[in-house]
């Protein structure tokens, strides 16, 4: 197994962060059809747009906020299985299920992943231009409403660690497969733990990741700690999650 670099253990220490009005009678009655499943079809198209899925990848529409609209998500860290289709190699040091999370990849190699994924006529067909999210971005969708340490779940309660995540004191200092933990409320799977995530953001010559690992104590899970590192560098804690937005707006 690759060594975790102490660089990264000293850098922790030296970071703490943070229209149209209408008779409901009338105009809903004549304009919305019923499906087959009684269902209306406008409920229908909003519920199929708020969950889609493109070159293999599941994203998840993020509610709008007044500074973040029509933003998805992914729904996962991006896996070593979807790394291998799009690069044709798998860099991570913890294999053995292609459902990990990859890992050990630099944010210059997510760029390149992004470039030939944005390349595939099949996203260029569905409209949808993938990146990384900014930090900003992140901690919003990681929050999904929350004002505490974690996100918020489904049934309004803000979630533990335990609950949400993979970190040193439960995941046996590995990574885990995604989407084994509880989501928050959004429907974002391993946004505490499990790997750390990059994002499009930077501090000087460095980029920002968020999240937490498999192989840091909860602090530096909670929904607004980060860290960051040269952007050429790898470590096996370190992965990413996509973000994507409709081409044009």
């Amino acid at each position: 197994m690759k060594k975790i670099s102490m660089l990264f253990v000293a850098s922790m220490s030296a970071v703490a962060l943070a229209d149209a009005s209408f008779s409901m009678s009338e105009t809903i009655d004549s304009h919305i059809s019923q499906s087959s499943s009684g269902k209306p079809m406008i409920m229908q198209e909003a519920e199929a747009e708020r969950e889609i899925s493109v070159a293999g990848i599941d994203m998840v529409r993020i509610p709008d906020s007044a500074t973040h609209k029509g933003l998805y998500f992914g729904k996962y860290e991006v896996t070593q299985a979807q790394w291998q289709a799009i690069m044709g190699d798998n860099p991570s040091d913890f294999t053995g299920d292609l459902s990990r999370p990859v890992e050990y990849v630099s944010w210059n190699d997510c760029q390149e992943f992004i470039e030939k994924l944005n390349a595939r006529e099949e996203v260029k067909k569905a409209g949808i231009t993938f990146s990384l999210p900014t930090s900003e971005e992140w901690e919003y969708a990681c929050r999904a409403g929350s004002t505490g340490d974690y996100g918020l779940l489904a049934d309004g309660r803000e979630g533990t660690l335990e609950e949400m995540g993979w970190y040193l004191y439960n995941s046996g200092e590995e990574t885990h497969p995604v989407g084994q933990k509880k989501p928050n409320a959004w429907g974002l799977y391993d946004m505490h733990g499990n790997v750390w995530e990059w994002t499009a953001s930077a501090d000087g010559s460095n980029r920002i990741y968020r999240g937490g690992s498999y192989y840091v104590n909860a602090s530096y899970c909670e929904s607004d700690y980060r860290l960051w590192y040269n952007p050429d560098r790898r470590f096996n804690f370190l992965g990413f999650r996509l973000a994507a937005s409709r081409t044009g707006k």
